[in-house]
């Protein structure tokens, strides 16, 4: 349990760092941003708790964990931050990224603390 607390300590400290870089690019939408940096982080601990617990059970649908918790993000993305995106008719760049970046740096914490954890 200790290192899931290391996790959810570096997550917190990375996406802060993220998001105080990222409003730098986009003064006009510090609330979005930050609502889009928590959910991120929430998701991401809990894909990592679920993930850690298919790996302590030694389950043989890990793969299927996996997916679950990518298809949770990918739908958490088309049903709160799309419609809000596409009110103009179009995606730009700024708002594909308000979720794709602390989605990606997510991912990349996720996935490396998976891999140093259970090598």
């Amino acid at each position: 349990m200790k290192s899931i607390f290391n996790f959810f300590i570096l997550v917190l400290v990375t996406m802060g760092l993220g998001l105080a870089l990222h409003i730098q690019f986009n003064l006009s939408e510090k609330l979005f941003l930050f609502q889009s940096y928590s959910i991120n982080i929430i998701m991401a601990v809990l894909a990592l708790l679920l993930m850690d617990w298919g790996i302590r059970k030694k389950t043989s649908n890990l793969a299927f964990i996996y997916l679950l918790t990518i298809s949770i993000k990918l739908a958490t993305y088309i049903f709160f931050f799309y419609p809000k995106f596409n009110l103009d008719g179009e995606l730009d760049r700024q708002e594909f990224f308000i979720f794709f970046a602390p989605y990606i740096l997510c991912l990349i914490l996720e996935i490396n603390f998976l891999a140093r954890k259970y090598k």
